[in-house]
């Protein structure tokens, strides 16, 4: 649908800013990070002067981020006109998992070869790899080990409550998505004191605090549904958008919210300007092809750019050669994996979830974006 292309395009986009701020930023700014999840050692690098200008103000990755959640909110309704329960979250299963468990093994090759190259012990830990691949390893307390996988965490809960609560979400029901608010503001509020539960508690509470900031992205759709009129859609986003901020305001990533709030206040604003002008974006092939790698590129990248970066700078190559290698073999890297691993297992879903009897041409209109 044209109508739709800018939530696609908002994806490439999205997974483009996230990237160049950990190879712009974070390698440099975040070096002792770099260097525990690649089993390297802290060189101290220095920027060139040039990288300042790849420092875009309120670009950053913490608004691509909060892009790709609102168009979670937003597209994930589509799906529940199609599937509910068990055969919805089977097609979500083969969305995430596969593609990411394949990104998630080449970032453990690339970061063996690292420890292997810099004398450093390989943190091989069976039971925390399992529980990446699973994404559930906050919640055993495990730490990550591409620190970009807290948001596939995050979206699996929503996947979750939306198979919960699928007829709030395609449906005018505004006083269920404020009770899912309001439920989530108290568990923030109980997590500190629930010590028999902690760290469980404290990490479901820490994702489940973005869903209210997803189900903006609902309410987007419901008013494109004409489900919601305008007004209402504008004093609902700001409701939830108030309602994100309380909840991660009083939950355990409090410390968080001077710095990073604003990314996600600017991206409601510009995601509302592209839907309001959704009729005017048109297809354009390169947008077109970063939103259709833009999930295995924000998988693969982390692990295997940081340490191709490091060795590459190593080797004596400077810092623009360098990350020029590298982006381009993280977007060779996830197209492979897209035309390989995501298109696929898609496919598979879709076969195995599909309803019965012949597809709708409006079905057929959405797959490109979903």
């Amino acid at each position: 649908m044209q109508k739709l292309v800018f939530a696609h395009q908002l994806r490439g986009i999205a997974a483009l800013l996230i990237v160049i701020t950990h190879y712009f930023g974070v390698y440099y700014g975040a070096q002792g990070v770099v260097a525990m999840i690649t089993a390297s050692p802290d060189l101290d690098l220095v920027a060139p002067a040039w990288v300042a200008y790849m420092d875009f103000p309120y670009f950053k990755g913490p608004f691509g981020v909060a892009v790709f959640f609102l168009i979670s909110g937003f597209v994930i309704p589509f799906s529940l006109q199609k599937q509910r329960g068990v055969r919805f979250l089977l097609a979500r299963a083969l969305r995430i998992y596969p593609t990411y468990i394949a990104c998630l093994t080449l970032g453990l090759l690339a970061l063996l070869v690292s420890a292997n190259y810099w004398q450093q012990p390989f943190p091989a830990d069976w039971q925390r790899i399992a529980a990446n691949a699973l994404l559930v390893h906050n919640l055993v307390n495990l730490s990550s080990y591409d620190a970009v996988n807290w948001t596939l965490a995050i979206e699996l809960k929503f996947y979750l409550l939306a198979a919960l609560c699928a007829p709030a979400l395609v449906q005018r029901k505004p006083a269920v998505l404020a009770l899912i608010a309001a439920a989530i503001i108290g568990m923030g509020l109980l997590a500190p004191h629930a010590a028999a539960l902690q760290p469980f508690l404290t990490a479901l509470s820490s994702d489940l605090n973005y869903v209210p900031f997803m189900l903006i992205g609902t309410l987007f759709y419901q008013h494109y549904q004409r489900l919601l009129s305008t007004a209402v859609l504008m004093g609902g986003a700001l409701l939830l958008l108030g309602a994100f901020l309380l909840a991660w305001r009083i939950g355990p990533q409090r410390e968080q919210v001077p710095v990073l709030a604003e990314y996600y206040v600017y991206a409601v604003m510009v995601f509302g300007a592209c839907y309001a002008l959704r009729e005017r974006f048109h297809s354009l092939r390169l947008l077109d092809f970063l939103a259709d790698i833009s999930y295995p590129l924000y998988a693969v990248h982390p692990l295997v750019g940081y340490v191709m970066l490091k060795l590459l700078m190593q080797q004596g190559l400077p810092f623009g050669p360098a990350v020029c290698l590298t982006l381009a073999s993280a977007i060779g890297l996830a197209w492979l994996l897209h035309i390989v691993i995501e298109k696929p297992s898609n496919a598979l879903g879709k076969r195995l979830t599909a309803a019965r009897g012949p597809e709708s041409v409006r079905d057929r209109s959405l797959r490109y974006w979903k």
